[in-house]
């Protein structure tokens, strides 16, 4: 895979006509309804690739569950954690923790699984078609053992 710049990549969520930031607001919107569905209680939620984290942190911002939330995002791009970092605190989100690690060694995911929500977004194309088998094959082991159900291609979640 060719190297990117991630920091520039997620400019097109501040462009309200781009693709990216159209896909956020439908990726926000499927996380705050799994939050809505969610049994009283704290929530676990785990991001893999998260990015600055605007899915997750935006979908958490004002949202009367927020409180509930137990997250961590997993993010490789150093510069990406600190803004997800920043944006977290900004929004007041004390259970959102930014781990700077690669989504693809599961360590990462060490004490923030199973998870009740599993975010994986953006990760399929960017990696080979192996890679997204394996990631397929892994995700279930993140989540609640219980029935699955998906969002149109964005939130995976155990009901």
């Amino acid at each position: 895979m060719a190297k990117r710049d991630w920091v520039e990549w997620h400019r097109d969520y501040d462009d309200p006509g781009s693709l990216l930031s159209r896909r956020g607001e439908l990726v926000q919107g499927h996380l705050r309804g799994e939050l809505e569905r969610a049994p009283a209680g704290d929530v676990r939620l785990i991001s893999l690739c998260a990015g600055q984290g605007r899915d997750v942190i935006g979908a958490l911002a004002g949202h009367p569950r927020r409180g509930d939330v137990r997250a961590r995002l997993v993010e490789l791009d150093e510069r990406n954690v600190a803004l997800a970092r920043q944006a977290a605190q900004a929004a007041g989100l004390h259970g959102v923790e930014v781990l700077q690690a690669d989504a693809g060694v599961t360590d990462a995911c060490a004490g923030a699984v199973p998870a009740q929500i599993v975010v994986a977004c953006g990760i399929f194309g960017n990696i080979t078609g192996s890679d997204i088998r394996a990631t397929v094959a892994a995700l279930p082991a993140c989540a609640r053992p219980v029935r699955w159900s998906c969002g149109p291609g964005t939130a995976v979640r155990p009901t």
